[in-house]
């Protein structure tokens, strides 16, 4: 059966390079006419400092959330990200956040205190839909739950409105964050602000778009197999995935009842600007932001760099794309130049990623579906989804496919996989400790175009490996491709180490320019 899944996975990539011509066209026209350009220096803020520049009156809230308003009405036309916005309550939270402020004018101790209980006051956030936004849409793209909201805030959304943040939106995701495109049958597609043929990806999809395109400062994105990593990388920005069981998904929808499920699935943030992940990432933490340490200096000279010695790992692997190999290589030479301690390495077991990682998310229980049944004939669906008469989406019915083909892996194999898992943490834990980060491939391309993602299953296996894992991993930008795409990699460090993800991030921006926006 092993064998069964490399040779299903050599097919779909063998069917999309049939299929590329036709998919280039199905993606549309190339854009005729620039991207806006951003006019309001407020939207070119960091979310720290534009908190900073609240406090201290500088600026108003409200012209900073004014002026993400305007942004994404002007954008959400080219790139459809948005589900349900909540616009003029924003703009009442802000005018809130500045009377607060106005309240401690001229009382430093009381300013103090604010930045310390409130951290983000009046700054504007968005929120990937399925992470629970109160009074706003909670369909998750599906049809027969298209009239749904969420009745409170998901705990981790709940952490940041305390710190004073301000929600704009709910963004969209694919069907039940089933896929690895973010489209549904609600919302409909959501588009690269880089290049509206391509996709922005998915799960947080709608979130990369907005960020990337200069309509959001930060926001709530949730990651299990890579969906906050990829729409990072090919949206130009940051995203972090925190270390297993730190940032809390209740309220996160769907959601599964096995106890292990937070081992997997982690909230994190995702922005333009990396000096702001310590932050986003601390407010998010809540009472586990002790186990990071966030606030403890650290040296990044004095990290260990470790990086893949080769990266094809199977034949049935999607190939590196030249330039992502490049990204990969002058992050490196950066480290080397600088006379830090660098080596390659070849993780035992690490190209058995994608057996691993799909093997140990089939060891949770009582798993959501997104059909009406929980016995759903799927071949069936798939026919309906053929003759145009389904609810659902082809990729979600994909998913499902693919996932049931999974499950008949034998017992035997399973525990292989489950004991190679172990084995192959214990290397990562080891050998990264407390001063290594690994530097590494978040995805094999940079934007795939609109459909192209069912032929590139197994380019997710950079991605998935880390959740699997419960290890921490920021994707960076690192610049362009001749075609304009935003390329990168993610750093991954040991188990809570994400201080030294996010320090070699902070350099890295440094270095090569982080976030630019789409032209």
């Amino acid at each position: 059966m092993e064998l069964l899944l490399k040779l299903v996975a050599f097919i779909l990539r063998v069917v999309n390079l049939v299929l590329e011509p036709i998919l280039a066209r199905l993606g549309g026209p190339p854009r005729t006419e620039p991207f806006p350009v951003i006019q309001n220096e407020l939207l070119l803020v960091p979310a720290t400092e534009l908190a900073e520049r609240i406090r201290q009156r500088t600026v108003r809230s409200v012209d900073v959330v004014r002026a993400y308003v305007l942004r994404i009405r002007e954008v959400n036309p080219l790139i459809n990200a948005v589900v349900e916005e909540r616009f003029e309550a924003a703009l009442a939270d802000a005018v809130a956040a500045d009377e607060r402020v106005a309240v401690c004018a001229g009382d430093e101790d009381a300013l103090k205190k604010l930045a310390k209980t409130s951290p983000l006051l009046g700054v504007p956030i968005t929120v990937k839909e399925s992470c629970s936004l109160q009074g706003l849409a909670l369909s998750g793209g599906v049809v027969h739950r298209q009239n749904l909201t969420a009745e409170q805030d998901g705990e981790t959304v709940g952490l940041l409105r305390a710190a004073g943040a301000i929600p704009l939106l709910v963004s969209n995701t694919p069907e039940y964050c089933m896929a690895f495109e973010s489209y549904n049958n609600v919302t409909g597609r959501t588009r690269n602000p880089y290049d509206p043929r391509r996709t922005p990806a998915g799960s947080s999809g709608g979130e990369g778009a907005l960020i990337g395109a200069g309509a959001s400062v930060c926001g709530v994105g949730s990651d299990l197999g890579g969906s906050i990593r990829i729409p990072a990388l090919f949206c130009g920005i940051f995203g972090h995935k925190p270390s297993a069981g730190i940032v809390s998904i209740k309220g996160h929808m769907p959601v599964c009842s096995d106890a292990h499920f937070d081992q997997f699935l982690s909230l994190g943030p995702m922005c333009r600007y990396a000096t702001d992940l310590p932050l986003l990432l601390d407010v998010m933490s809540g009472p586990n932001a002790s186990k990071l340490r966030l606030s403890e200096p650290v040296d990044v000279d004095k990290v260990k760099i470790y990086y893949p010695q080769k990266l094809d790992l199977t034949i049935n692997a999607v190939p590196i794309a030249p330039e992502i190999r490049e990204a990969l290589r002058s992050a490196v030479k950066h480290f080397q130049n600088k006379g830090t301690y660098s080596e390659p390495l070849n993780f035992r077991y690490f190209c058995d990623s994608m057996q691993i990682a799909s093997t140990s998310l089939q060891t949770l229980k009582d798993v959501p579906s997104v059909f009406k049944t929980n016995k759903p004939n799927l071949l069936w669906e798939l026919v309906k989804v053929m003759m145009g008469q389904s609810e659902h989406t082809f990729a979600v019915i994909f998913m499902y496919l693919l996932s049931a083909s999974k499950a008949t892996v034998t017992e035997q194999h399973r525990a292989r996989y489950m004991r190679m898992a172990a084995e192959l943490k214990k290397d990562f834990t080891d050998k990264l400790a407390t001063d290594g980060v690994f530097l590494m491939p978040s995805f094999p391309k940079p934007a795939l175009r609109h459909y192209e993602s069912f032929g590139h299953v197994t380019g997710f296996m950079y991605t998935m490996i880390m959740n699997a894992l419960g290890l921490p991993a920021t994707q960076v930008p690192l610049g362009f491709n001749r075609d304009g795409l935003p390329v990168g990699i993610q750093v991954v460090a040991g188990p809570n180490q994400d201080r030294l993800c996010i320090a070699v991030a902070r350099e890295l921006e440094k270095a090569f320019g982080g976030w630019q926006p789409p032209k």
